[in-house]
Parts: C-alpha cells; sequence; structure tokens
C-alpha cells in the first residue's frame, strides 16, 4: 500500500503515527487524550489502529487488534437508550442515565421541544424562588441545580455521550475493512460487524428521529456508513436510505452551492475527509458521482474565501472553534497534499491530526482551475454567499434560515461579515477580520459574546447579527431579546498587543489601524498574554437592546 504513496502521502502517515506512538497507553491499548492526559480517547484510537495498519511495522498489526478490540469493548449496548450504538468518549466516562427517556415514543424533533419546556421550567423556579425566599440572590446557582438534577434522570447529549462517536468510529472501521479484513482474525471481524450494525442501525433511528440533529460532517458520514455497510451486509433497506439521503444532500447543496455547515475552519476538513471516502470507498458510479461533484463544489467554496498570503480562510464561519484554520482542522492538510513539498507547515499536527492516516489514503482532488489560486492572491475581491444553516437548537422545519455571507479579500487584510443567522451556537462566528503585517506576523479579530461569567462556546438564545463586510468595512447590528447579562467582545490575538493603543473609537494594532462608531456602552478592556478583550456588557432593563458598529480599517 504504502509503496504506492506519494511522498506527501506518506509524510502524512509517519509525522501523524509520532505524535499517536507518544500517546498510546500500553497498559489501556488506547491513545491517551493530548488534551486531558488522565482520559484516554476511543475516537483517535480508531484511527491509530487504521493507521497501525497501514504502516505494518513490527508489533503495529498486534497493537491494531488490541486497540480495537479495546474500542468495542466501549460500544453501548441499550437498545431502548438514546445513546445505544455509540461509544464512550473515554472509559473514564460514567455511564449516561439508564431506563427513564422512552425517546422512540415521542413524534421527531422532540428534543426542541423538550429542550426548550426545560428552560421555561427553570426560568420559572428562578422567578418563583426569587419572590418566595432569600435564593433571589443566587439565581444562578438555582438554575444549576436545576439543570444537575434532570441531567442525574435524563441523558444531556454532549455531556453524558457524544453521539457523533457513531458515525466517526464507523467510518474508521469501514476503511479498515475494506483495506484489511483479508488479515484481520475472523473473531476481531465478526465483533466489528456485530458493532457496525448497532452503530449503523442506531445512526438511522438518531436521523429519522431528529432528536438529534446532524450538521453537516456528521450527515456526510451518517450517509457514507449506511451505503458502505449497507452494500457489505446486502442490505437494501441501509442502500435505500443511504441513496434518499445522498440525493436530499445533494439538492439542497445544489441550491446554493453551499453547506448549512458554511465556510467553517473546524469542519470542512473532516467534510473533505469524508468525501474523499465517498470518491475512494463508494460502492456505486452515482453514489461516487454525487460526491465528486459536492467535493468539487466544497474546493470552490473554500478558494472564493480563502486568501493564500494570510494562509487561512476569511470568515464569517457557521461554525468554528478557532479562528487559525490550522489550529483546529485539517484543512491545511488537504492542501499540502495539493501543494506538495514546502508546504508541510500547514499539516503541523494539532487536534485532528489522528485523521491524517486515512486523508493520506483518500488523497485529494483539488480542481485544476481552483489550485493557482490556492498559491497566489491574484486580485482583491468583494465576496457574496448564501447558504441555509441548521440552527441545532430550534424547531424542525422552522431551524434552516437563509443567510448571506459577505467578505472582503485584499492582499494582507480579510473581512467577513453575516447577516440572517438565527444560530444560539456561540460557534457562530458573525464578523471576522485577519491581517498580516510587513514582518509577516498575523493576528485576527472576531465578534463573539458569554453570558456574564460564562464561556464564549455555548448556546444563548435572544442574539442576533447583522453584519456586512465591504472594502476595508465592516458594518455590525446586534439585537438582544434575553433577560441574561451579556458580554459581547472583540476578541482580538497576535503578538505585542497593547491595551493602552485601544480607545473607544479607534484601535491601532500592529499593522492595522481600526477607527470605530459604536452605538454601544463604553467598553471595558481585558488583557492577556496574546489577546486583548473589546468588551460591551449588555444589561437588560437598563440599556437599549441593539448595539451597532462601523469599523474602518487602514493599512
Amino acid at each position: 500500500m504504502t509503496e504506492q504513496m506519494r511522498d506527501e502521502q506518506l509524510y502524512l502517515i509517519h509525522h501523524a503515527m509520532v505524535d499517536m506512538d507518544r500517546n498510546y497507553d500500553h497498559a489501556m491499548k488506547l491513545l491517551r487524550d493530548k488534551d486531558n492526559p488522565d482520559q484516554h480517547y476511543t475516537r483517535g484510537s480508531a484511527h491509530y489502529a487504521l493507521g497501525l495498519l497501514i504502516r505494518n511495522a513490527p508489533g503495529d498489526y498486534e497493537r491494531a487488534c488490541e486497540v480495537l478490540g479495546k474500542v468495542i469493548d466501549l460500544q453501548y449496548d441499550c437498545p431502548d437508550e438514546i445513546y445505544h450504538g455509540t461509544f464512550r468518549t473515554a472509559p473514564q466516562e460514567p455511564h449516561p442515565p439508564i431506563g427513564n427517556l422512552p425517546w422512540k415514543t415521542f413524534a421527531p424533533g422532540f428534543a426542541y421541544f423538550l429542550n426548550d419546556t426545560f428552560e421555561k421550567i427553570s426560568a420559572q423556579l428562578v422567578d418563583m424562588l426569587s419572590a418566595n425566599t432569600s435564593e433571589a440572590s443566587n439565581n444562578v446557582d438555582v438554575k444549576n441545580i436545576f439543570q444537575s438534577a434532570v441531567n442525574q434522570v435524563l441523558p444531556p447529549v454532549w455531556k453524558s455521550y457524544d453521539p457523533n462517536w457513531r458515525e466517526f468510529i464507523a467510518c474508521a472501521f469501514a476503511v479498515i475493512l475494506a483495506n484489511f479484513e483479508r488479515m484481520l482474525p475472523d473473531s476481531l471481524i465478526d465483533r466489528m460487524d456485530a458493532s457496525m450494525i448497532k452503530a449503523v442501525g442506531a445512526s438511522i433511528d438518531r436521523r429519522l428521529s431528529d432528536a438529534i440533529p446532524m450538521n453537516s460532517n456528521i450527515e456526510l458520514m451518517h450517509i457514507f456508513i449506511c451505503h458502505f455497510f449497507g452494500h457489505r451486509y446486502d442490505n437494501e433497506d441501509l442502500v435505500s436510505h443511504a441513496e434518499h439521503e445522498a440525493l436530499k444532500f445533494y439538492a439542497a447543496f445544489k441550491e446554493f452551492g453551499s453547506f448549512a455547515e458554511f465556510n467553517t475552519t473546524t469542519y470542512y476538513g473532516v467534510d473533505l475527509t469524508v468525501l474523499g471516502l465517498w470518491r475512494k470507498y463508494g460502492k456505486s458510479d452515482a453514489f461516487k458521482q454525487i460526491g465528486h461533484e459536492i467535493e468539487k463544489g466544497l474546493w470552490e467554496n473554500i478558494a472564493l474565501f480563502y486568501n493564500p498570503n494570510l494562509e487561512n480562510l476569511s470568515g464569517p464561519f457557521s461554525r468554528a472553534y478557532e479562528m487559525e484554520m490550522t489550529a483546529h482542522s485539517s484543512i491545511g492538510v488537504f492542501l499540502f497534499l495539493a501543494l506538495g513539498k514546502g508546504y508541510e507547515y500547514l499539516a503541523a499536527i494539532n487536534c485532528e491530526s489522528e485523521h491524517d492516516p486515512m486523508i493520506a489514503l483518500v488523497d485529494v482532488d483539488v480542481p485544476l482551475a481552483i489550485k493557482p489560486s490556492l498559491i497566489t492572491h491574484h486580485s482583491d475581491r468583494l465576496v457574496v454567499k448564501q447558504f441555509r444553516e441548521l440552527c441545532e437548537r430550534d424547531e424542525p422545519g422552522a431551524n434552516t434560515n437563509l443567510c448571506t455571507a459577505t467578505a472582503w479579500i485584499e492582499k494582507t487584510l480579510m473581512i467577513g461579515g453575516m447577516s440572517g443567522s438565527r444560530n444560539t451556537n456561540g460557534q457562530m462566528h458573525p464578523a471576522t477580520i485577519h491581517w498580516i503585517t510587513e514582518r509577516g506576523d498575523k493576528y485576527y479579530m472576531r465578534l463573539i459574546r458569554r453570558e456574564l461569567g460564562g464561556h464564549w462556546n455555548s448556546h444563548i438564545r435572544g442574539i442576533t447579527y447583522e453584519a456586512k463586510a465591504d472594502k476595508d468595512l465592516l458594518v455590525v447590528d446586534v439585537h438582544f431579546d434575553t433577560d441574561k447579562e451579556i458580554e459581547l467582545y472583540f476578541e482580538i490575538r497576535g503578538k505585542n498587543l497593547l491595551a493602552e493603543s485601544l480607545a473607544p473609537d479607534v484601535w491601532t494594532f500592529p499593522g492595522l489601524t481600526c477607527k470605530v462608531e459604536a452605538d454601544a456602552p463604553a467598553p471595558s478592556i481585558n488583557k492577556y498574554d496574546e489577546y486583548i478583550e473589546m468588551i460591551y456588557l449588555y444589561q437588560p432593563q437598563v440599556l437599549s437592546n441593539h448595539m451597532s458598529f462601523i469599523l474602518r480599517f487602514l493599512i
């Protein structure tokens, strides 16, 4: 296998395996979680097993079999539970609550109404206690106590289990079976097949119930595993489901040539990986052709918003952890595969590097017409692109709002703005700025929010943005319809940032000056080692429920 690979593919496998070897726990037969060394990591371990089988050095085969067996041991086998068929994210994870949620008896989309009901009960409980007891001074604790009680009875998604581990691990198992079935023990293959029957069946239950909506990257994985294992097991129901879902995804994509999970530094890397699985391991020409068209369209989207000088997407981002493309993404890995020697730094080790052996197998398929724009900035441009988002926490049937992304992209500056979104997810970045200095130092700024004392990566209802980018200009309007105190803030990251260089009407950064017109409260500033927060506090019943900003940029 490796003798037929290009140098770039071999490089990916080698550097990812060196990193994963370092984190392998011989006693547990699993990878340690790099972010939490006291925990282990089942998803990464499944990808490690694939890498071991590809490398096939002395001892790799035996270790891969042990790792796969351990991952299977950590699958939930609870047919009546909403988490059936998924896998513990770590063996240290406690078992979710059991026996209290007959979820298959509810109508599709019930999770939205259940969550909405709990939010109303929580608010009512706080009001009642505030009116009748001394708990008025401790409202947050009351809400947390109530939520904790709920979580001990009902299995809270993302907290007590991760449903997406079904799809991620099933993709890894599919690739392993496609390439290495003949060398694996029959007993292990039997266990893998039994595991996949549970995982794929539960994935379909999830999809049909819409209990936990699937974002684009999970939807692509879901379609692939139903297609692959449907053909493997000669199961016409699985194959038909996959064909139906593939056509539906393709039709939605063709409306604007975009995903619900749009322009995302984090998830485009997963999308490209899975579309590569469609391309390489699809079992029918029709399935492969749909995947090819979507993969081509995804690269066209990437090229629209990509600046090769800054080596990043401009934003705005429908969902992302980071503004830096190589921090929490595999996009840099695909660019390295496409551009070749000299671009190894784009594939530097990060939290997604476990996928690199799989990515090496599927390789890259960039349309020839796009490749020059990934190497050289040819012209400044204004980009306008529409997409339909997915609001995970909104009512089914009313959770696919039409959004418009605008971006101004020039040689050393990128600006992004999003309008139309009603997403409650903190990973949505409606206003973004990137720039690079003459010395080559890169900076970025993003507009995010958090409850007072909370974290930005959370769901908060009642905050909407209308942002638009133009040449050296970003206009943002923010509306608040919430009784929570909210910190709306611009986070600026880069070297040598000085708080004293930020006046309310002029922000002076290395390589960039920003003139500010703000209809908002006077800001406060938090200064940290590598970033600054410019904070505008929203206080309900005290201030207007509207803030606006006009930012003009001078290089």
